[in-house]
């Protein structure tokens, strides 16, 4: 007769981060489909299936909750990019994966919700500065990681900083153009243009062999 193996119990600290990684899943998903103006805290408890209490014990207030989960979308896309620019060889074509990273994070749901909290005008001051301190804190380095990414592929401090820096401002600038029209041939066509004329550009800044 085999003889079962009775389950591990889990600790209570255990159980505690599983409760808030569900909320934060939840609070997540919510950003994600409504954005802030639509987010309900209630909406969250029920999604996650925690009581409003268990859920005021993670994220006393409104905003604690939207920044962590702003923050958990965020350290996301900084560990994609991370990797992606890490996994990068000899050889690789570094503006291609900039273009695709800037594509993913720029016109993914991170920055887009990021924009629609940094555009609240004056009534919560306080909040748009903190999402912008996230910003910077999780963008910051991964700027720093693709310029580098950059002068090892061959290219001078300038040229690979007027490569990175318009680059990302196409793509910021798709997403301001999404609030008006969601056009995704004109991007394509776009980013298809700009990488022809910074490949041009690349080429003519290159070292001498």
């Amino acid at each position: 007769m085999i003889k079962k193996v009775p389950e591990r119990r889990r600790t209570q600290a255990e159980r505690r981060e599983e409760t808030r990684s569900r909320i934060l899943d939840a609070a997540v998903s919510e950003l994600m489909n409504k954005g802030y103006a639509g987010f309900r805290v209630d909406q969250v408890a029920a999604t996650a299936r925690v009581s409003r209490g268990a859920q005021t014990h993670h994220f006393p207030t409104k905003e604690s909750l939207v920044l962590a989960a702003l923050q958990r979308l965020y350290q996301a896309s900084t560990e994609a990019s991370m990797t992606l620019i890490e996994g990068l060889e000899s050889g690789d074509d570094v503006l291609d994966a900039l273009m695709r990273d800037s594509a993913s994070f720029y016109l993914g749901p991170n920055f887009i919700i990021a924009v629609s909290m940094l555009n609240l005008g004056d009534h919560e001051p306080g909040l748009r500065q903190k999402v912008r301190a996230i910003s910077r804190k999780h963008r910051l380095p991964v700027e720093k990681a693709w310029l580098q990414a950059l002068l090892d592929s061959g290219l001078a401090e300038e040229p690979a900083k007027t490569v990175l820096n318009i680059t990302q401002s196409i793509y910021r600038g798709m997403v301001m153009r999404k609030f008006l029209r969601n056009d995704p041939e004109y991007t394509r066509f776009t980013t298809e243009q700009w990488s022809k004329i910074a490949r041009a550009y690349m080429n003519l800044n290159a070292p001498s062999r």
